[in-house]
């Protein structure tokens, strides 16, 4: 493509919804992409027992915040199960109920502490999704790319199982 110099005022307005459009569809692929890395934390992560209330129960993902993630993640696992198990969606406001999920996404940092306590030593994978906030995985970006991060001890704590193949695509791994 050669550049021919300053594009014309209808040219130019079309370039600006071009480019809003695509910075929407990053946005909503982020979600896409972070949704499909819960999908499979699910399927690579082993609770206790005692995580569920038997063995039907669901697999509960509770969204502090990140309201979009929560749609996006519902729309991809609709109709699909985790080692058995369907997902069931909770969108939450503050702590309160984070502690009877299986996973938590904190994407609101002023509740991270609060979530973080109210999970501590139960069997509640913690994922970070918000810039400063710590869990037993936390999404990072790296350009466009979008990886993770694993804390081993934080998931030990927590008596949760990380299979190894979930370690080797990890960005980095602490703990042991």
């Amino acid at each position: 493509m050669k550049f021919t110099g300053i594009l014309k005022p209808t040219r130019m307005a079309a370039f600006l919804a071009a480019a809003t459009l695509a910075s929407q569809a990053f946005a909503q692929s982020e979600d896409t992409v972070k949704a499909a890395f819960l999908f499979n934390f699910a399927k690579l992560v082993e609770w206790p027992a005692n995580a569920f209330q038997d063995g039907n129960a669901p697999i509960v993902v509770a969204f502090v915040g990140g309201e979009s993630l929560a749609d996006t993640f519902e729309q991809n696992v609709k109709g699909k199960n985790a080692n058995g198990r369907e997902f069931s969606i909770k969108k939450l406001t503050a702590s309160a109920g984070a502690e009877g999920a299986q996973i938590v996404v904190i994407a609101d940092g002023a509740q991270a502490t609060a979530v973080t306590s109210a999970a501590k030593g139960k069997p509640v994978l913690t994922v970070a999704s918000a810039d400063g906030v710590e869990g037993a995985i936390r999404f990072v970006k790296d350009g466009p790319k979008m990886g993770f991060d694993l804390d081993l001890d934080v998931a030990k704590a927590s008596a949760l199982k990380i299979d190894p193949k979930l370690q080797k695509v990890a960005k980095s791994v602490k703990g042991g």
